[in-house]
């Protein structure tokens, strides 16, 4: 099964508009456009939370609208910037949802919501790791890849750390309990990341926009271009992963903001 990771799209409310210099809405396109053009269909599109930086109805329309021109199904699970309500309602067209857990393919797929309410931190609320405790026990047979939008181990980015799941130490031992899980996959870093902890891998996608400056003990960006995880998940139950970047510069970036 060939997954396509995205995340950390960042779009505006109006397609023009321009967060730190950078136009959101076009590079999201341009990003699911060259992923498709180097690697053909993907069999699943995991989309990895903060879809919107300014969330509203016309945000995720447009959002939905883009996805669905490639006719793939489409999992799209919420991070800080977003509006979970929202996104329940504008991206639920059929192959595009929010769906929480698919098996597909000899694999168990399950997206955990990660989102405290106005915070830019993580955590993970009883009904999430009571849904991950339940979902993981249903298919004890079937390797598992998770999705989640916040980090649950350090990225070695002083600034970023702080926002990891508060919860780690919880989710960290429920994955141990169960051993057909080979990997979590996150976004909120803007960066790539790939790391194997007591058997299972934490990877990390970058920005559909700008990435942040890895190591930075405070805000940094840099003109990185934006980029894509591809994930080939096999049927004797092992992955590969490998990140991906656009061939075209990024354009605009204001390097110079300590925030957003």
């Amino acid at each position: 099964m060939k997954i396509l990771q995205i995340s950390d799209l960042h779009i505006m409310a109006d397609e023009n508009d321009t967060l730190l210099g950078v136009n959101t809405q076009y590079y999201f396109q341009q990003v699911l456009k060259q992923a498709h053009l180097a690697h053909g269909r993907f069999d699943l599109i995991l989309v990895s939370g903060d879809l919107a930086q300014q969330p509203g109805a016309a945000s995720y329309q447009r959002i939905a609208q883009t996805l669905q021109r490639y006719d793939t199904e489409t999992l799209c699970l919420p991070g800080n910037h977003d509006d979970f309500g929202l996104m329940q309602v504008q991206l639920n067209t059929g192959l595009v949802s929010c769906r929480q857990a698919m098996q597909k393919q000899g694999w168990q797929i399950i997206c955990l919501n990660s989102q405290i309410v106005d915070s830019p931190a993580g955590e993970l609320a009883d009904e999430q790791l009571d849904f991950l405790q339940h979902s993981l026990a249903a298919h004890p047979q079937l390797p598992c890849l998770i999705a989640v939008h916040h980090p649950c181990i350090a990225s070695g980015s002083t600034w970023l750390d702080t926002m990891q799941i508060r919860n780690s130490a919880v989710l960290l031992d429920v994955l141990a309990q169960h051993h057909q899980v080979k990997a979590v996959t996150f976004g909120h870093i803007h960066q790539e990341l790939a790391r194997q902890i007591d058997g299972i891998w934490y990877f990390a996608a970058p920005a559909t926009c700008f990435e942040f400056k890895p190591l930075s003990v405070a805000f940094a960006v840099t003109d990185t271009p934006p980029g894509y995880r591809v994930f080939q998940l096999k049927s004797d139950g092992t992955l590969t992963s490998a990140c991906f970047r656009l061939t075209e510069p990024l354009q605009g970036l204001d390097c110079r903001m300590h925030g957003y």
